[in-house]
C-alpha cells in the first residue's frame, strides 16, 4: 500500500472522532492569523488542500469571510464530516472536494494554499509543493505546517516499538528520522530545495497542554497511528494498549496526566 492509499485508508477510520483533538483546533486559529500577516489582500481565493474535517479552511473562512476557500482531501469520511461543520457554522463560502493533492484538477490559481500536517505522508512531496506554487496567483503564499522533531514524545517512543514488536509491518518500516517526516528545519529546507523554491520563511509555534493516558491512547488511535494499529490481531491490540499504558505512567504527574507537546513549524514559500 503506498502513502496515499495509507493515508486514505487511516483517515477514513478515524473520522468520525477527529474533530476531538484539540491541537489541530489551535493551530488551525493560528494559521488564519498566519495568512493575514503574510497578504496584503482582504479578499482573497484560498486553497486547503488535505483538509480532513475543516479545522483550517473553516477557521479561515469564518474570519476571511468575503474570501471564497475551496477545500480537497482524499478521504471521503474526512470531507463528510467537513461538509457538516460547514453547514453547522453556517460557511457558504467554501466548496469541497474529494481529489488526491499529488493529482489536483481544479484549473484555477489561488492568493493562498494551505496544507496542514500532510505533506509528510506525500511519496513525492517535493514535486507536489512545486505543483502547488505553481498555482499561485502573483504574490501569492503556500503555507504548510508540520510537527517538530519532540512533538508526541514520550509516546511515540514507546508506542513505536510495541507496534513493531506485536506485528505492525508498516513500524518495522518506519524511520522516524527520515528526512521526508519534516522534523527540522533541515528537512524542510531540503524540501523546498528540491521543490525549487527561492522564498521561504519558517517560524515554530509552540502548542501543548496535559492529556490523559485514555486521552493520549484516543489520541494514538485518531492521529496517522492508527494505521499501525489496524494492523495488529485483536489481542496484540491488547498487549500494545496494556504495555503502553503502564509506559506512559511512568510520565504522569500527580493527576494522573502527560504533557502533550505538539510543537509545530510553519511555512510560507512563494
Amino acid at each position: 500500500m503506498n502513502e496515499q492509499d495509507y493515508a486514505r485508508t487511516t483517515f477514513d477510520e478515524v473520522a468520525s472522532n477527529y474533530d476531538e483533538i484539540e491541537l489541530f483546533k489551535i493551530s488551525a486559529e493560528h494559521m488564519s492569523d498566519v495568512i493575514q500577516m503574510n497578504t496584503a489582500k482582504r479578499t482573497l481565493n484560498v486553497l486547503d488542500v488535505a483538509c480532513g474535517t475543516g479545522n483550517v479552511v473553516l477557521e479561515c473562512a469564518s474570519v476571511l469571510k468575503e474570501s471564497k476557500f475551496d477545500a480537497v482531501d482524499i478521504s471521503e469520511g474526512m470531507l463528510a464530516i467537513a461538509k457538516a461543520n460547514a453547514k453547522k457554522r453556517k460557511l457558504d463560502n467554501v466548496d469541497f472536494h474529494l481529489m488526491d493533492i499529488a493529482q489536483l484538477d481544479l484549473n484555477k490559481t489561488y492568493d493562498v494554499i494551505t496544507c496542514s500536517y500532510a505533506m509528510f505522508f506525500l511519496d513525492k512531496a517535493p514535486q507536489v509543493l512545486k505543483s502547488l506554487v505553481a498555482m499561485l496567483n502573483p504574490n501569492g503564499v503556500v503555507i504548510f505546517t508540520t510537527f517538530k522533531a519532540r512533538t508526541f514524545n514520550p509516546s511515540t517512543e514507546i508506542i513505536l516499538p510495541l507496534l513493531e514488536k506485536y506485528g505492525s509491518q508498516r513500524a518495522k518500516e518506519y524511520d522516524i528520522n527520515d528526512w521526508k517526516n519534516l522534523r527540522t528545519t533541515k528537512d524542510i529546507e531540503r524540501l523546498t530545495s528540491m521543490a525549487l523554491v527561492n522564498d521561504m520563511k519558517m517560524h515554530g509555534k509552540d502548542i501543548g497542554y496535559d492529556l490523559s493516558i485514555d486521552g493520549w491512547w484516543d489520541l494514538m488511535n485518531n492521529t496517522s497511528f492508527k494505521g499501525m494499529l489496524m494492523e495488529l490481531t485483536p489481542e496484540n491490540y491488547e498487549h500494545v494498549k496494556s504495555e503502553y499504558y503502564e509506559a506512559m505512567l511512568k510520565h504522569a504527574d500527580m493527576d494522573g496526566e502527560v504533557e502533550l507537546f505538539a510543537d509545530s513549524y510553519f511555512v510560507v514559500v512563494s
